[in-house]
Order: C-alpha cells, then structure tokens, then sequence
C-alpha cells in the first residue's frame, strides 16, 4: 500500500511545500512534485513534516526507568516518548550495580526482540558506571568505579549487540584500555561526567572519542594550576571541529543564550538535542514531586528535576518536541536547524544510515508538528501511531 503525505511543509535541507511524500512498505518512496498512483492519504494540513526524532540519551518517563529492569518499564517509557514524536530511541542507564545492570539490558534486549514499541529501540546507552567522582552529579556515587576488563567484559559477552553508546570519562585510571575495547566492538563512546583537562580528552579524541555528554551538566572547564590555565572538555568540544556536544535543551538545563552560542561555534552539524528524561518525563505538575533514590533523592520542581538541596539538576523530564519547541522559539533558532540536531545529527553519530532525513530509500518515520511544536501525527515504519 502506497500512503502520500501532501499539503505540509517539508523539513528537507531547506523547508520546502509543495512538496508530496510516498510511503511504501515502512520506506520512503519518493519526495516531489510528480503526482504518483496511491491507496492512502494524510492531509498535513499546513503543518511541519519532520523526520522521526531520535533520542540517544533518554533514562526513561510516564513513571518508569528504563533502569526498573522490567518489560513494562521499557514498554510504558517507550511509548510516551514515541507520542511526542521520538521515532528511534537509545534506553539509557545510570551508574548502578552490576547485578542492576543485567536485570534491566535482559528487560530491554527482550522488547528489543519481540518488537513490542510503538518506536525503534536502536540499542543502549550505558551512562556509567566509569564516571570521575568529582563530578558524579545526580550519579550515584556510590555505583562510581574505575573500569576493570573483567566487568565491562562480562557485560559486552552478554550484551554487547545491544549496546551502542558507552559515556565514560576518559581521564579515570584504566580509560584508555576500556576505549580500545569500545573501539573492538563498534560502541559509541562519549565523554561525560569527567573532569578531564584538554590533555586527558585529547588522547581519548585520537583513539575515537568524539561525542560529549550533556555539555555543561557534569563537564570540567578551564582550571589554572601555578598560574598556567588548562582547558576542560567545555572548551575541548568547542575547539576540535568535529566533536560533537550533547545538551539537554529543556529550557531549564542550559538558557537559550547559551544554547545560541554552543549552535553558533559548532553549528547544527554538531549539536545532538538529547532530553536525558527520566522517570517523571511527560508529566505536568504544579507541585512538588519526590523521587530518585535513597542515594540520590530529588525533587520535581518548575519544570525539572532537582537535587533535594536545590543545588543543581537531576536530570530533565522534557520529551524531545519540547526540545525542538525550546531551540527554535526560545533560542531563536529556527525549526530547519533545530529538526537537524534531533534527527540529522543523532542518525549520524550512531551510524543509522537510513534514519534523520526525508529521502527516498529511507524509512518512513515522520512527525507532523504545528508551528507550536505540537505534535499532529507520528508515523513509524510507515504506519501511523
């Protein structure tokens, strides 16, 4: 069955209308204005026709963590992200035990199999345990430990088709052998939760290390030691071109001056929007909520998570409209470039290849918005949801 997508405005390398798209068996079939023979017909009605989102670094939301280590955490989590138009997601897990661990990539390596989301599961984000102390944030610190060959190799022997994006801190005792091993099995690596001079990134950057984690949440700047400066990873991401930065672009984490200025040295090309949601994503409240851990408590508060002492956040509840609603009318960036790192950037650091564009070949995962941010309709795989 061939399914068009006409009267809206396409979000290509420029956004483009009168422009029609053709679905055919979860791929797009075309993009033009050629009229082509089709069964099914959805109006988009004026409104925006976006690639699929895809979020690389999301905790969980609707209640659940994907850290729960059930099928129905990963299920519910999953679906509310898919109804905000996140099409590809990457479950991600925070510095834990081991034994927490398994449970949870056994619960998530189970829906991944069975197909059982509204959305694709591409793989798993592993945000720890190999993290610096010194900045732990809303990390249990506690679960923080050097890297050892035999843990993490236990992990990739069970999981290690499922996991894609390890974030790490490359300056911490043992970094630089667990990078190679990243490198052996085709992970992403990332640096995050690190203190790490210039120097220590640097050496990770050569050996692959090109994505930051949550730039400016948890990542060293410039110190001085006896009068001389040394730049930390803020200033690292910054200075090498191609190294692109994570931010948590919920309106809380980062303001939109800052957002404009991480876009204006870096260019959309390498910025990814990330919501790093957790438990509470999707919800609208006007009190209070508790929540975390016994560790690690925190508090629901004007949009964010809190630590309990107000003094910095725990993570984000936003979904990723909320993202690209915040880019491109708070930081007054614009809906092309704002789409681009929630789908163009994402696709190309995790190697999705036929994901992040409208273009023939591609699978049909699509999100129409209004000019608002307010999602119309999500497509996955060529169906709509």
């Amino acid at each position: 069955m061939i399914t068009k997508i006409t009267n809206g405005k396409l979000i290509l390398d420029e956004i483009r209308t009168g422009l029609d798209l053709y679905l055919e068996d979860g791929i797009i079939l075309a993009v033009g204005d050629r009229p082509l023979p089709y069964d099914a017909l959805i109006d988009a009605a004026g409104n925006y026709v976006s690639p699929g989102f895809i979020d690389i670094h999301n905790h969980g939301g609707d209640g659940f963590e994907f850290e729960d280590g059930t099928e129905e955490a990963v299920r519910r989590s999953a679906a509310l992200h898919a109804s905000h138009g996140t099409t590809t997601l990457f479950p991600t897990l925070s510095a834990t035990d081991m034994g927490t661990v398994h449970k949870a990539l056994a619960a998530i390596q189970k829906v991944m199999q069975d197909k059982s989301t509204p959305n694709s599961l591409a793989g798993v984000h592993m945000e720890g345990p190999y993290l610096s102390p010194l900045q732990s944030g809303a990390q249990d610190a506690s679960c923080i430990v050097r890297p050892e060959e035999a843990e993490y190799g236990s992990v990739l022997k069970e999981y290690g088709t499922i996991i894609k994006r390890w974030t790490y801190a490359p300056e911490i005792p043992g970094g630089a052998a667990f990078q190679e091993a990243m490198n052996k099995w085709g992970i992403v690596t990332s640096a995050g939760h690190t203190d790490a001079d210039f120097d220590a990134f640097y050496a990770a950057y050569q050996k692959g290390c090109k994505l930051i984690t949550h730039l400016y949440s948890c990542t060293s700047t410039i110190t001085r030691s006896g009068g001389f400066r040394k730049m930390g990873i803020i200033e690292s991401a910054f200075l090498l071109e191609d190294v692109t930065a994570e931010i948590i672009a919920d309106g809380c984490h980062l303001p939109p001056e800052l957002i404009r200025m991480i876009y204006r040295v870096k260019g959309w090309e390498h910025v990814c929007l990330v919501t790093d949601c957790i438990r509470f994503g999707g919800y609208t409240c006007d009190a209070v909520i508790a929540g975390g851990t016994e560790n690690v408590p925190y508090i629901i508060e004007d949009g964010v998570a809190k630590l309990v002492d107000r003094s910095a956040f725990a993570g984000s509840i936003a979904t990723a409209d909320v993202l690209i609603r915040t880019v491109a009318n708070k930081a007054g960036i614009g809906i092309r470039d704002a789409v681009k790192m929630m789908t163009e950037v994402p696709a190309r650091i995790m190697g999705l290849s036929k994901k992040g564009s409208l273009r023939a070949g591609f699978d049909a995962d699509i999100v129409i918005f209004d000019d608002a941010v307010s999602v119309k309709k999500v497509i996955f795989g060529g169906r709509e949801i």
